[in-house]
């Protein structure tokens, strides 16, 4: 396409649409599915905080792993010196603000917690600490503090505030590990989705493209068909201005020219208004019921009048004798437009010949000529739009394309079909097959 194309401007535009709306599509998707995953996540920590306080305000037993024993001889219990959890740690703070239960600790875990301080504002609060161990290593912990009855029958909880600690450096790493895979999963999709969309921006845009297109060529083939008549009257007319004083029976040649191109003209102004009519539907079927044989015999005698004044032989076979609905109109229309191409194409010697059949609901009218025929490779495009063969359309003969479309369109109207086969020796024959 060139450069500032409208087709490539609107294809890209429609592209682009589409893109911007899958990237927010997996963006709210992404976000909505790591908000829920992070809230789980800490929703579980922080539910494990409440049980522990439970434990601790109750004094009950806190499940723990064990490092002993088997199920036949289990270890032996050990009263409850503030044991917790796997991965959860209790400091236990005096009124001062001192940690009373260093020693349950272990020189490591108290190492890792000597700088912690109270804060009894802090109380019945969950927060985010982050320390720093021996070894400069970062540990996150999720902390609830809470204070203690003197009626708790523990001595160590007794009165004290105790702080509850879980570590939850691996749920970081889950949620972090999470985050890289769900942004993975996303730019991958996303990239699919990129390749769907452009896909599907081309195939949608391409009837529409094409439309267009055929559009664009419709108006031009119309201004050049017009143009060309208009050009020959404003020529004669033109001509006959320079002679002023000249009786008419002197110009019956520009005159008589000037009529032929405007007959011309109001033909293809005629096809030109039907074409954009049936484009946009504003046309509609009438369809009568219609005694065929006399109705056909009506319309095809004039033109055993004009075959005869050109040298050529008119035959017709007329075996529908039953009656059916139809469109006269067009009807009449499209047996016109093929009986002009048979005759216009036929030399002088030549027979047109014009067949009608009736099997049960089906109308066939069959029209051969003897003439110069149409290439196969013509066969497939004749009924297009200012299409012409070389040899059977030429502009020469006065044809501007027109009439084969509107004969199909008129066809597809009365829900039938309408093809082109080649007549031997020579010449050519068009099947129409019309559901009535």
């Amino acid at each position: 396409m060139k450069k500032g194309d409208p087709q490539q401007k609107q294809q890209l535009s429609l592209f682009l649409k589409e893109l911007v709306g899958f990237a927010l599509l997996f963006a709210v998707l992404g976000l909505v599915v790591f908000f829920l995953f992070h809230q789980s996540i800490y929703k579980n920590i922080d539910q494990g905080l409440v049980t522990q306080k439970q434990n601790v305000l109750s004094n009950r037993k806190a499940p723990q792993f064990r490092t002993g024993g088997n199920a036949q001889n289990p270890a032996p219990a050990k009263p409850n010196n503030g044991d917790t959890p796997f991965r959860t740690n209790i400091l236990v703070f005096n009124k001062k603000g001192q940690i009373i239960n260093a020693q349950m600790l272990g020189n490591r875990i108290y190492n890792l917690f000597i700088n912690t301080e109270l804060d009894k504002s802090q109380v019945n609060k969950v927060r985010e600490v982050t320390l720093m161990s021996t070894d400069n290593t970062l540990h996150y912990f999720r902390t609830l503090l809470i204070k203690v009855p003197k009626s708790n029958s523990n001595p160590i909880y007794a009165g004290n505030y105790v702080l509850i600690l879980e570590n939850i450096d691996t749920d970081l790493m889950a949620v972090n590990s999470f985050k890289r895979s769900l942004l993975t999963t996303l730019v991958f999709f996303w990239i699919v989705a990129i390749a769907i969309a452009y896909f599907l921006s081309r195939s949608s845009m391409k009837p529409i493209l094409d439309a267009w297109k055929r559009q664009r060529q419709f108006s031009a083939n119309a201004a050049h068909e017009l143009r060309t008549p208009l050009t020959v009257i404003q020529n004669q007319m033109e001509y006959m201005l320079t002679k002023p004083k000249t009786k008419v029976i002197d110009q019956v040649d520009p005159i008589s020219t000037s009529l032929d191109e405007v007959r011309h003209l109001q033909t293809l102004t005629n096809r030109l208004l039907m074409l954009a009519r049936s484009d946009s539907g504003t046309i509609e079927i009438n369809k009568q019921e219609v005694d065929l044989k006399p109705w056909f015999s009506q319309i095809l005698k004039p033109y055993d009048d004009i075959a005869a004044s050109q040298h050529k032989s008119m035959v017709t076979v007329l075996k529908a004798d039953d009656k059916g609905r139809l469109d006269k109109d067009l009807i009449r229309q499209l047996l016109i437009i093929l009986l002009d191409n048979a005759i216009k194409y036929t030399p002088a010697g030549g027979t047109v010949t014009v067949m009608t059949a009736l099997n049960r609901d089906r109308l066939t009218i069959e029209v051969r000529d003897t003439g110069t025929g149409i290439p196969d490779a013509d066969k497939k495009r004749i009924f297009e739009r200012f299409y012409r063969s070389d040899k059977s359309r030429n502009s020469k003969t006065g044809g501007n394309g027109l009439g084969l479309a509107i004969a199909k369109w008129i066809v597809q109207q009365h829900s039938g079909t309408i093809s082109v086969k080649d007549n031997y020796p020579k010449g050519t024959v068009f099947d129409v097959l019309i559901k009535l």
